[in-house]
């Protein structure tokens, strides 16, 4: 959680707009060297995969926080990590402003845009059919992590998931994330393949659900 007694510890609130930049600067760089980012951004030049992600994390945020919800985490005031998800029925986020999607294009390229758009619709049909909590993103800058900021961020979204009776759903192509979000009570759920990347599918199910199935066992 937001660890006020203690300087050390992340501090997690939802997304300010005087942290919206920061906020996609940090996801950017957090994400530059996952493999199904670098089968997208298929550039040699790590600032121009960066400057890539940038453009797709502001057109994404003020969407994601006006429908959905956006936490970030500070480390004594400085921006370490983020948070994107939705709310059951909220999936997908609505499409940018035109205009914010022309000039991602411009930038970015046709072939990446092209080729974000195969991930997304690939992983969207393998979501479940019933309403479900969302992880899109959860990213933490490369000097913050192994600090407990992206635990933070996890614990406090999933305070606000087990207040519903819905389960949460997210995908990982990193197999250490298995771990990391099993730890929470996530399970795979499948695999799939996407531009060539393993892609780990994974759910939760509601808190009641879960404290059901303990009762059972013991």
């Amino acid at each position: 959680m937001s660890g006020r007694n203690d300087p050390s510890a992340a501090s997690i609130a939802p997304l300010a707009d005087a942290q919206l930049k920061a906020t996609a600067d940090v996801l950017a760089r957090a994400f530059c060297g996952n493999p199904l980012n670098c089968a997208v951004n298929r550039f040699s030049d790590p600032a121009r995969r960066f400057r890539s992600n940038r453009d797709s994390m502001r057109a994404l945020l003020p969407i994601a926080r006006q429908h959905g919800r956006v936490l970030v985490a500070t480390l004594n005031g400085v921006v370490a990590g983020g948070l994107v998800a939705s709310p059951p029925g909220r999936f997908p986020l609505p499409a940018p402003p035109l205009g914010i999607r022309l000039r991602s294009l411009m930038r970015q390229g046709w072939s990446v845009a092209r080729r974000w758009g195969r991930v997304f619709e690939t992983l969207e049909a393998l979501h479940p059919p019933e309403p479900h909590w969302y992880l899109a993103v959860l990213g933490v800058d490369r000097p913050a992590q192994r600090r407990g900021v992206g635990a933070a961020l996890l614990s406090r979204w999933l305070a606000d998931v087990d207040r519903d009776p819905a389960p949460a759903y997210l995908e990982t192509d990193r197999e250490a994330n298995v771990r990391f979000y099993g730890r929470t009570g996530f399970a795979p759920v499948g695999e799939t393949a996407v531009l060539g990347v393993r892609t780990w599918l994974m759910q939760r199910p509601p808190a009641f659900g879960r404290r059901d199935s303990l009762g059972s066992r013991s």
